[in-house]
């Protein structure tokens, strides 16, 4: 034998043991018993010939897998993608909900008033308790679990990671352009007056965005850096002043509402309106849902 590999003459007498031993299993038939040999011999030598050229893909069947896999991820993407943003979108929620009870603990503590949106230095944007102004946010930071239930998860903006989401409407946190605290039950309808909602891009405790004149705004106001950018699938979540929350979409809910008296109502004293009336807006009592 030659680097294993048996010579002609082994296999002949390979060959006649194997006849002997069938022979004697099938004494009457030992042809067909040999033939039955050969034919299973055969059999298993060619299924192990099909297996070994089977292990690999031929080109044909890898570029049908990678097709498959890529109409599968142009569906399944998008869907994931909205999946994530509705995940986003109940967090917000619960953001709302959770400082829906600060604002009640508030209340409860102080007969029954709201804050106003803010008190103080108004003179930059940027002005926060060091510079001696106090947003809503800051007057009920004691009755908050933490600070990061001001931050919208969806928020559009560069700086929304950090950036508190949400604005006081002026029309429950100076109702009168006063800037003095509104009795909360003041409200005809509670249940249909927006306390908060999506809008801000600067960090918690400032003056700028921490009161919302119209709900279409997400940043500014007309004629100073407005943004109208939406903050969830088209729509904003809204806080109202009974405690619950909702979300509504663009032109529907809050954003359609317009109230058909005078706007600002008469006898009004205080400033200039940041925004026209029409559908949406909430910066004076006028604007009550009654």
């Amino acid at each position: 034998m030659v680097s294993g590999r048996p010579e002609p003459t082994e296999l002949s007498a390979l060959y006649v043991v194997l006849y002997i031993v069938l022979s004697r299993l099938h004494r009457h038939h030992p042809e067909k018993a040999v033939k039955a040999f050969w034919h299973t011999a055969a059999k298993e030598g060619n299924a192990r010939m099909y297996k070994a050229r089977r292990k690999g893909f031929t080109l044909i069947e890898l570029l049908v897998v990678i097709a498959i896999i890529a109409i599968l991820a142009a569906i399944l993407f998008p869907v994931f993608a909205r999946a994530r943003a509705k995940a986003r979108q109940a967090k917000c929620q619960s953001n709302l909900k959770q400082l829906g009870l600060a604002f009640l603990m508030y209340t409860t503590d102080n007969d029954e008033m709201l804050p106003a949106w803010g008190y103080g230095d108004t003179g930059s944007p940027n002005n926060g308790v060091a510079e001696g102004f106090y947003s809503w946010d800051s007057v009920i930071m004691p009755y908050m679990r933490n600070q990061d239930i001001l931050i919208c998860p969806n928020n559009p903006f560069p700086e929304g990671r950090t950036a508190r989401g949400y604005a006081m409407t002026r029309y429950t946190g100076d109702a009168y352009g006063t800037d003095l605290p509104l009795w909360m039950d003041y409200m005809p309808k509670p249940a249909e007056t927006v306390l908060l909602f999506d809008k801000g891009h600067l960090p918690p405790g400032s003056n700028g965005d921490s009161a919302g004149e119209a709900f279409f705004q997400s940043q500014g106001c007309t004629g100073q850096g407005l943004k109208t950018d939406m903050f969830h699938n088209n729509g904003k979540n809204f806080l109202y002043v009974d405690g619950h929350v909702k979300f509504h979409a663009k032109d529907s809910g809050p954003f359609a509402h317009e109230t058909a008296g005078p706007c600002p109502p008469s006898g009004w004293s205080g400033h200039s309106l940041y925004e026209t009336h029409g559908p949406g807006h909430c910066e004076t009592a006028a604007d009550w849902p009654s």
